[in-house]
């Protein structure tokens, strides 16, 4: 019977333990997955100085990097997009080898155009920029990062 109790004790325990570091483990990922969407974390990377600037003198600097740069899908489509994207960064940030301009992918270009189109429907309501597909980058894409003093990448010393 002591033995028993014992062996239900030390179950209750285990289960209390794995509950306890779950939810830690839980609030460390919502707290890094927040902190990484922040503008200024965007902007601390070398490569990133100068796209970060150009920002910041923007109409769009109330928003953050995440706002245009992410998905608007569930919360795991967007971590899964800003892991592989964040992955990339830091490999090339790490590798020293983004190029002196810095370009969009495809699948990039496709969701800061959604994202565009969802924040300025109203804008775009009954123009040509409506239909299917708009490519709100082909006339706007200096809108929000200038041609300016586009210096990204890394200079190797």
């Amino acid at each position: 019977m002591i033995l028993q109790r014992e062996r239900k004790s030390s179950i209750f325990g285990i289960v209390v333990s794995c509950v306890v570091i779950a939810f830690l483990v839980s609030a460390l990922a919502v707290g890094a997955y927040h902190q990484s969407g922040n503008a200024r974390f965007c902007g601390s990377c070398h490569s990133m100085k100068g796209v970060h600037s150009q920002w910041q003198a923007s109409n769009h600097q109330q928003f953050n990097c995440t706002e245009c740069h992410l998905p608007d899908t569930h919360i795991a489509g967007k971590v899964v997009y800003k892991t592989r994207a964040g992955l990339n960064d830091l490999i090339h940030e790490t590798a020293r080898d983004y190029p002196a301009r810095i370009g969009m992918s495809g699948e990039g270009r496709q969701i800061v155009n959604g994202n565009c189109v969802r924040c300025h429907v109203s804008t775009i309501a009954g123009t040509g920029m409506a239909a299917n597909d708009a490519d709100c980058l082909k006339c706007h894409r200096f809108l929000v990062h200038s041609r300016g003093e586009d210096q990204g990448g890394i200079k190797i010393e």
